[in-house]
């Protein structure tokens, strides 16, 4: 009777564990995405659209933040030039998140902690206000691809998908001949 109870288990546990396989995305093999652990920090520079620096309260540099699950157009980096709505992207995060503010940075249980160019990877919320998603609202930022699914993905496919709908921001204004396309960085 045991091993019949332990069979019965053993294959309820296997399809479980496959039906809940077949509803993950194809890119999310690992848990379910969460916010994690949440630090204060304060700005120190707005570097371009998705990007900051930041120090802790009592004044130790952290470096440069990369705003998760968004991308903005290029600042010059001569002698390439700025990308289409690089500088109205810069803008409005300066306005989103000031220098001299304090912003909370939150991890994302199934993204990195760094990215290629070594910088933080976080949400960015300040006064209540998830700054990555007023960029993608704003038309000011794409959605970022990553290799695996964000807790906020569903807030950020929708807030994207209705700027590009509305053409907000670069979605209207970046559409002319010549003007340079954009990637991710």
């Amino acid at each position: 009777m045991k091993a019949l109870l332990g069979l019965a288990v053993a294959v309820i546990l296997a399809l479980t564990a496959a039906g809940i396989n077949a509803a993950l995305p194809r890119n999310q093999t690992g848990p379910e995405p969460a916010e994690g652990k949440t630090t204060q920090v304060r700005v120190t520079a707005v570097v371009d659209g998705d990007t900051i620096r930041v120090e802790t309260r009592g004044g130790r540099q952290l470096g440069r933040v990369r705003l998760l699950g968004i991308d903005a157009p290029e600042v010059a980096h001569p002698p390439e030039p700025a990308e289409c709505y690089a500088d109205q992207a810069t803008d409005l995060l300066e306005e989103l998140a000031p220098v001299g503010s304090t912003v909370e940075l939150v991890t994302d249980t199934a993204q990195p902690n760094r990215d290629r160019y070594d910088r933080l990877v976080r949400y960015v919320d300040h006064d209540g206000l998830d700054v990555a998603r007023e960029l993608l609202a704003g038309g000011a930022a794409r959605r970022y691809e990553a290799d695996q699914a964000l807790a906020r993905e569903e807030s950020y496919s929708a807030t994207a998908d209705d700027a590009q709908g509305t053409e907000r921001g670069l979605w209207g204004t970046c559409r002319e001949p010549g003007d340079r396309s954009w990637t991710s960085s």
